[in-house]
């Protein structure tokens, strides 16, 4: 069962010893993420794709480190660093392959470039987790693991719409501080996803190998 309260209490707990080493590296993704933007605002949308693409898979597989072992794991940014070298070309490309594919969903109207934007969105885990599965494999796997739950996961991030809304009252600053949380209450929904997927054996550990 999808649960979503308990994504969120897991991911404040695991964060608890580590928020300001979360923040350093949200403060950083942020910034080079908005330095992005400004790429993309003058025509550069493939780079600024790529570049958060780079980013969001490595600080996925950040917060899996730190999560396989909390005890002698922590979140830095030399393992933020690490990842990004080991998953910068799959990054690269999984995050065209996904603006490619979101985007001719997009065309046939708004909502199906939605759903498939989640139907697609756990392939980031998925790279982030072993960058050399492939990128057409990482997809979908991704599409097994969110299908009957893309509601679900709509309704975890619409969960968290009253805190976006917050930051935005502190000019941003705020999402420094959610952006752990958000992207680690994800990866508790990803591991549990994951989790139903082998129950139900839609998917196998082989599939992630």
């Amino acid at each position: 069962m999808f649960e979503r309260k308990t994504y969120k209490k897991q991911a404040l707990a695991s964060l608890k010893s580590q928020w300001l080493d979360s923040c350093l590296l949200s403060t950083i993704f942020l910034a080079i993420s908005g330095l992005a933007g400004c790429i993309s605002i003058f025509g550069g949308i493939i780079i600024s794709t790529a570049i958060w693409g780079i980013l969001s898979v490595a600080l996925n597989s950040v917060f899996m480190k730190y999560c396989s072992n909390p005890e002698s794991q922590k979140i830095s940014f030399s393992s933020f660093l690490d990842s990004i070298g080991t998953h910068w070309l799959p990054s690269i490309l999984g995050a065209l392959w996904f603006l490619l594919w979101t985007f001719l969903w997009s065309l046939l109207f708004f909502i199906p470039g939605v759903v498939k934007g989640y139907s697609y969105s756990m392939m980031f885990f998925v790279l982030a987790e072993n960058p050399k599965i492939g990128i057409e494999k990482s997809m979908n796997i991704s599409k097994i693991l969110t299908s009957g739950h893309k509601a679900d996961l709509f309704s975890l991030h619409l969960s968290f719409f009253g805190w976006w809304l917050l930051c935005l009252f502190t000019s941003g600053v705020g999402f420094i501080a959610l952006l752990p949380y958000f992207k680690m209450t994800n990866l508790n929904a990803y591991y549990d996803l994951k989790k139903m997927a082998f129950n139900e054996r839609k998917l196998s550990p082989a599939d992630f190998a």
